[in-house]
């Protein structure tokens, strides 16, 4: 075993993951990888949905300006404004997860230690990252910060072991 990947969104059973995937770097001498796949739901996207909810279900026209000036938003650039915001702060966010995690591990004395930050499907970035850093070893906790997602779309742990293209160790 030369390259473990661990997936961490910051929980703390993605800690119980994070602290077997250093027991593992170390007792093998492995190269670590850490994966933060940021959650980023556009605040624009979020605020049409639930605008347009409020609109009659026949209206199939644009949101109109009037309707967003009763949320605070005084025009279409600052929808995008509020998107852009959501994805730097969610990008601050992993950046600190992730640099949590690496002092962790180089505290521990692992000395070859990558991060990698992500956006999108969590399990389909999870994968991706397996391949890219070539990890022979793949260690999720069982359940992170999906919550209800997890019932209906299915664990993030179990689409990981399912699609991966190397050993998946589950920590729960």
């Amino acid at each position: 075993m030369k390259r473990i990947l661990v997936a961490t969104d910051g929980s703390v059973l993605s800690g119980k993951a994070l602290a077997k995937a250093i027991e593992l770097a170390r007792q093998f001498d492995a190269r670590l990888t850490i994966v933060n796949v940021m959650d980023v739901v556009p605040v624009g996207q979020s605020l049409r949905r639930f605008v347009a909810a409020e609109l009659p279900a026949t209206t199939l026209q644009p949101v109109p300006l009037s309707l967003l000036n009763s949320y605070g938003i005084s025009s279409v650039d600052s929808v995008e404004a509020l998107d852009s915001q959501s994805r730097a702060v969610a990008q601050l966010v992993s950046d600190r997860i992730l640099a949590n995690a690496q002092a962790t591990a180089e505290a521990a004395g692992i000395k070859g230690v990558d991060t990698v930050s992500a956006a999108g499907d969590p399990a389909r970035e999870i994968v991706a990252a397996v391949k890219a850093a070539g990890a022979d070893l793949v260690v999720v906790g069982r359940r992170g910060l999906g919550g209800l997602n997890e019932l209906v779309l299915g664990s993030v742990s179990q689409k990981v072991l399912h699609h991966a293209a190397a050993d998946v160790m589950v920590v729960a």
